[in-house]
């Protein structure tokens, strides 16, 4: 609609420039052309058509969704739309929403953002977000931290329940006990069909009551955490009485866990 307007408004320039020109040339009387009732709204049409339609592209680009259902993006690619702000750059940042009970879809919005910051927008990075609870399709970055880290976790958790992260294994990570376990011994079960690795462990935990309990459990992790979980290691885990044979893992995550967990790896192919 901007292209239309705009051109139309070149093409009325062009008639308020040429016509009298043209009057000139035929031997007609050039100002009588612009004597004419028509030629000032003309003129005035043309320069508004030409120069209304960015400065509004511009204000509508700044608008932005400021609250909403929490979300978590995953950026997929970055540009900047030549826009700047008090020497900050407005970039096009192009995510894979991931929100509750959703499977991961595409959406792009435009934000303004900090030479500072630049670093931390650059594909495969995961940010905060809040979408629209009318129009889904439209995100907006979260500044003022109304995505907590309950909300960043409780999605990422929903996410590995979806591939394949046993869900009572989430329950002990959400309500049971930090320990510290040795890990006595680690065997390689094979790889599962999501590209990661099955491991039988044996785990010796100490309570915070001097309790020593020694535990047997299949977990499947990523290649990316294997350095954590060699024998001899001590790793933190978490421990629930209703579920005493099994334990959650708390591992560090990677850049690479994240960017599986909210869009694949794929999400973040850059474009040729």
């Amino acid at each position: 609609m901007i292209k239309i307007l705009t051109t139309t408004g070149i093409l009325c320039l062009m008639a308020v420039l040429f016509l009298p020109l043209y009057a000139n040339f035929t031997g007609g009387d050039a100002f009588s052309i612009i004597d004419t009732s028509w030629y000032k709204p003309l003129l005035y049409t043309g320069f508004g058509l030409v120069c209304i339609p960015p400065i509004l592209s511009t204000i509508f680009s700044l608008r932005t969704v400021t609250s909403g259902e929490p979300a978590v993006g995953l950026i997929r690619h970055i540009q900047q739309t030549g826009t700047y702000i008090n020497e900050q750059p407005q970039l096009l940042i192009e995510v894979m929403v991931t929100r509750h009970g959703q499977e991961p879809y595409p959406a792009s919005f435009k934000a303004i953002i900090p030479q500072t910051a630049m670093p931390q927008f650059q594909p495969g990075s995961v940010i905060p977000l809040l979408v629209s609870a009318k129009h889904p399709s439209q995100v907006g970055l979260d500044r003022n931290g109304q995505v907590s880290q309950y909300d960043m976790q409780s999605l990422l958790n929903e996410q590995m329940i979806r591939q394949g992260v046993d869900p009572k294994t989430i329950e002990i990570a959400r309500h049971g006990e930090q320990l510290y376990a040795k890990v006595l011994d680690v065997v390689h079960l094979g790889n599962t069909h999501n590209g990661k690795l099955s491991l039988q462990f044996t785990l010796s935990l100490t309570r915070s009551n001097g309790e020593t309990r020694t535990i047997h459990t299949q977990k499947d992790i990523f290649e990316s955490n294997l350095s954590q979980l060699q024998q001899g290691h001590i790793i933190r885990v978490m421990y629930s009485e209703q579920c005493p044979d099994d334990v959650a893992l708390m591992l560090s995550t990677g850049e690479q866990d994240l960017q599986r967990a909210f869009g694949g790896m794929d999400a973040t192919t850059k474009r040729g």
